[in-house]
């Protein structure tokens, strides 16, 4: 049964002065709705919110994919002039999720700041804002131009103001009988920092202009946190987007009850980093410049992502994050910062220096993953539980358990290792192996996956001339769609036949000694394919011998077939040829065999290391990356992450009261900040 919304209204005045602009009257309605329902507190007007009614979000069961279709309530719109006059818009106000979205052509209207056509939407001229108490006051100088986002509804562009601050240049007053747009004249009341409830849920999505939108919040309790990768640092103040800032990703993500903290990278850059940590006099400008994008569209906080910095910059790094933190803390915003693991590296992990971060940061998020680096000549694990747990346990001595953040992987690493004839293993190389396909590798390998208690995740390996290819084998017969050979110093009238009994495509128009390395393509509505082997039988002509070429391996890898081919001349050129080609896991000259590992990550593994967000008292995850995890473990990690991230308590008697505290012996985790 749907609860009955209890409405109260405060009309909350506030007075600025702007220099050498006229004093302004802002209003706010605040909607207070009982425990459950969802809301949300426009941070485009002014607001007056009792701590104790202070709004929360609820995740909406889904998000609408065609918004034009939904039929949505219309306020009227009375537009006041600079000098008293107020006229009556021909387009009323859209309200979607209890925001509140104004015709662009109006906004235009009543806005006196200069609003430019750009490439992408709008921009428009931003003044300079001074930050002082609850309050931004002009300061007339550092004018800039920001976005002005829109939507499109009903094939018509609308503009957010339950998100996009009155600061650039429209103030909203909300009544019964419908809103008033007047020129933004005065000071303006800062965006309100909304409470996050512990734990956290994080997701880091650096795919965000293409990937699908998540349908729910990540855990069924706490806070969601969603970071877009939008941002990077420039030359001389400038901040650049990497991606598509999208008011309705915004808007999609706070509907499920989501905070939107974009990250920002230094581009990974030492001597990019160098030069801006070097030059002070325009790190205010990045300032300006992030928490114009906040205003523009209602960002909540931010993520630094700055590594492979010069360990001289150390301290350089330190002052620049406390400066641009309390810069952007001074708009109501966030501020977290990613730091790696501990580690001998001077540009990855020497330059942080963790407790001084701390200290200016509303957070600090632990990446405990990347154990074992892509680029290793030695197979390993992403994130094995003992490293993970040492790692935590030190930085949580360094900073406060309650600033700590955990980075989680939803991804782990297939790793594949030349065998000598010796025995003796060559250089390791590995690919990036999401959640999803890693569950059709550890199907067709069950009977070869084991657990590893010491690294507190399951492993499997298996090289390419294990009798379990049969299985592959099997798994594949009715998935092969084409067969295609190129083959080397064949006579005319050779063909191909598949052990598995696919016909083949005629072989007309390829080169006879273009390569002898056989293909075989997939056709399938996976964004994967198991990897396997599946063999090619060359049949010569009757006057023709027998010869090296007559078997050849074919290992299938996403949705292409890459061969092993057995150690003659000529082969094992075009193996050579086609490992660079594909990135395939090729057998090279002299090796005897491929050997594959993979360490999985899933509800397993994450379950032992979710647990010490409540054993530690941290303030909660984040996961790298959104997209990589499965269907299977995020409806698993919203229902169980709750539990296992609930502080676990002894209670000691201090005199005449008992104090909760961790088993580390620090107090335990409050549940709003």
């Amino acid at each position: 049964m749907q609860k009955k919304r209890m409405t109260k209204t405060w009309i909350v005045t506030a007075l600025g002065l702007g220099i050498g602009s006229m004093m302004s009257v802002q209003a706010a309605t605040i909607t207070v709705v009982k425990a459950g329902q969802h809301k949300t507190t426009p941070q485009a007007v002014t607001t007056v919110v009792r701590a104790e009614e202070a709004p929360k979000h609820t995740q909406r069961a889904d998000v609408d994919s065609d918004n034009e279709q939904r039929m949505m309530p219309q306020l009227p719109i009375s537009v006041a002039g600079a000098f008293g006059s107020i006229e009556t818009a021909d387009e009323g106000a859209l309200v979607e999720n209890n925001e509140v979205l104004v015709p662009f052509t109006v906004y235009e209207k009543a806005n006196l700041n200069h609003i430019v056509k750009a490439k992408r939407g709008y921009t428009v001229r931003l003044q300079g804002l001074r930050p002082a108490g609850d309050m931004l006051f002009s300061n007339g100088t550092g004018q800039r131009t920001v976005p002005l986002p829109v939507v499109q509804r009903n094939g018509k562009e609308y503009v957010n103001l339950s998100r996009t601050s009155s600061a650039l240049g429209v103030v909203m007053q909300r009544n019964k009988k419908g809103i008033l747009l007047s020129p933004q004249l005065g000071a303006v009341e800062k965006p309100v920092k909304q409470a996050l409830e512990a734990p956290l849920a994080w997701a880091f999505d650096p795919t965000a202009t293409t990937g699908t939108p998540y349908k729910r919040a990540l855990t069924a309790a706490g806070t969601s946190i969603i970071s877009p990768s939008w941002f990077q640092l420039s030359h001389k103040g400038t901040v650049e987007t990497t991606g598509i800032p999208s008011e309705e990703y915004v808007m999609n993500y706070t509907a499920l009850g989501y905070r939107v903290w974009p990250l920002i990278t230094n581009q990974f850059n030492p001597t990019l980093t160098h030069t801006i940590l070097s030059d002070p006099g325009h790190w205010d400008e990045y300032v300006r410049e992030l928490a114009g994008y906040a205003l523009a569209y209602g960002y909540d906080g931010y993520n630094f992502d700055f590594e492979n910095i010069e360990f001289k910059d150390k301290d350089r790094l330190t002052a620049f994050v406390e400066h641009l933190s309390k810069g952007l803390q001074a708009y109501n915003l966030y501020t977290s910062m990613d730091v790696t693991g501990y580690s001998n590296s001077p540009n990855w992990s020497l330059v942080y220096d963790r407790p001084a971060l701390a200290k200016s940061l509303d957070y600090m998020v632990l990446m405990a993953y990347d154990e074992t680096w892509a680029a290793s000549p030695v197979a390993g694990p992403v994130a094995s539980y003992p490293w993970v747990k040492r790692n935590l346990e030190r930085l949580i001595k360094d900073i406060p358990a309650e600033k700590t953040v955990l980075g989680v992987p939803f991804y782990m690493r297939t790793w594949t290792t030349p065998i000598g004839a010796d025995g003796k293993p060559g250089k390791a190389s590995s690919k990036t192996l999401a959640m999803p396909d890693s569950e059709v590798i550890r199907t067709t390998h069950a009977k070869s996956v084991t657990w590893d208690d010491k690294k507190g995740l399951y492993h499997v390996a298996f090289s390419d001339t294990s009798t379990e290819n049969a299985d592959i084998r099997n798994a594949l017969k009715e998935d092969i769609a084409d067969v295609v050979s190129t083959y080397a110093s064949h006579p005319t009238g050779a063909t191909v036949k598949n052990s598995s009994g696919v016909s083949s495509k005629s072989l007309s128009g390829l080169s006879a000694k273009s390569s002898s390395v056989i293909t075989v393509t997939k056709e399938t509505d996976e964004e994967e394919t198991p990897f396997g082997i599946v063999p090619i039988q060359v049949v010569r002509a009757p006057a023709e011998t027998a010869s090296n070429a007559d078997r050849v391996a074919i290992a299938v890898n996403k949705d292409r077939v890459e061969g092993n081919v057995s150690d003659t001349s000529d082969t094992a050129k075009a193996s050579n040829t086609s490992a660079t080609a594909h990135n395939g896991p090729m057998r090279k000259h002299g090796t005897a065999y491929m050997r594959t590992d993979i360490w999985f990550e899933d509800s397993t593994s994450l379950q032992k290391k979710l647990a010490l967000v409540g054993e530690e008292g941290i303030a909660g995850f984040a996961a790298w990356r959104k997209g990589f995890e499965s269907d299977r473990v995020r409806d698993w990690l919203y229902r169980s992450y709750p539990a296992l991230a609930k502080p676990v308590v002894d209670t000691k008697d201090s005199g005449e009261k008992k104090e909760a505290t961790h088993k580390n012996g620090k107090k335990a985790r409050s549940g709003k900040r």
